[in-house]
């Protein structure tokens, strides 16, 4: 989706990243990304700000804390980038142009999808070039508005829940949280910096919360639910009347580990196994290419 602001209008946006970074670790695609979201402002004349909270084991607390830091300057977007999330800097001007109050793109969980893997080997996506199934592995962070059938990857889709790993949010939307649900302001733990020593309240924006009556009482939504921190806030929000929107043509990478296993055993099953062999000349190929044709054409 192609999106278009003149940059008067963009300079606006005044954007505040934030980013939970417990031990002080970031990976190295999530740190070539923000130097060239840096380097992108710089070109545009854009107030951007990265403000990084280390050593924070606990992440809704670690949320809460960024959002008060947030909330105390003069910023207007709060955008929150996780130390392992990859991003296309350009996305993130995407989202400030869009203009909407809760907005962010979708990253994959760190697991492996491997029946839809599958489904794509069936379907013939990867003939020509095998390397494309790395497409299809992912799951990802959101939830779709009850009775969504059908997804516009072109355009900004209304959903219930999304990860705040790559999130845009307006500064008013705070506001009118900590105005609705005033219970949630609670005095934070000393941590030895200047603004959170124990001496004043601050807000719980993300909290982790099983959405039961017995739980919450009278604001429970009922759903019985066990609510991450981010699912928590696009929850309590929605009922306060603002929508939550995803971008569904962004890609985003998700580092993490992974073990690289495998047995030679299995490969024997296999016609052609070694190294760069040409799927072309693999039996049944052209039959299977032959079908995948048809059901296409249908």
């Amino acid at each position: 989706m192609e999106v278009k602001i003149p940059v008067e209008e963009l300079r606006e946006k005044k954007i505040m990243v934030c980013t939970p970074m417990y031990g002080g670790m970031c990976s190295g695609m999530y740190t070539k990304a923000s130097t060239d979201l840096a380097t992108l402002c710089t070109q545009y004349q854009m107030d951007l700000k990265f403000f990084f909270l280390f050593n924070e084991s606990l992440i809704p607390r670690a949320r809460n804390y960024l959002v008060d830091e947030f909330m105390r300057s003069h910023y207007t977007h709060l955008m929150f980038i996780d130390a392992d999330i990859h991003f296309d800097p350009n996305d993130v001007l995407t989202l400030a142009a869009l203009d909407k109050d809760i907005i962010g793109g979708p990253y994959p969980k760190k697991c492996i999808a491997w029946e839809k893997v599958r489904n794509a080997v069936d379907s013939g996506l990867a003939d020509e070039n095998p390397e494309v199934l790395e497409q299809y592995t992912g799951d990802y962070v959101f939830n779709p508005v009850e009775n969504t059938h059908k997804i516009q990857v072109a355009e900004p889709v209304d959903v219930l829940e999304i990860g705040t790993g790559f999130m845009m949010i307006k500064k008013q939307v705070f506001d009118d949280f900590r105005e609705a649900y005033p219970q949630f302001s609670y005095t934070p733990d000393h941590n030895r910096s200047e603004h959170f020593a124990g001496d004043r309240n601050i807000h719980a924006y993300f909290d982790t919360v099983i959405d039961s009556k017995a739980y919450l009482g009278d604001i429970a939504g009922g759903s019985d639910r066990y609510l991450s921190e981010d699912y928590f806030f696009c929850q309590f929000v929605r009922r306060i009347g603002y929508n939550i929107y995803l971008c569904p043509w962004m890609k985003l990478g998700h580092m993490g580990s992974y073990i690289f296993a495998g047995s030679m055993a299995s490969l024997a099953n296999l016609e052609f196994a070694a190294h760069g062999a040409d799927t072309s000349k693999i039996s049944g190929h052209k039959k299977r290419r032959k079908k995948t044709t048809k059901r296409k054409k249908k």
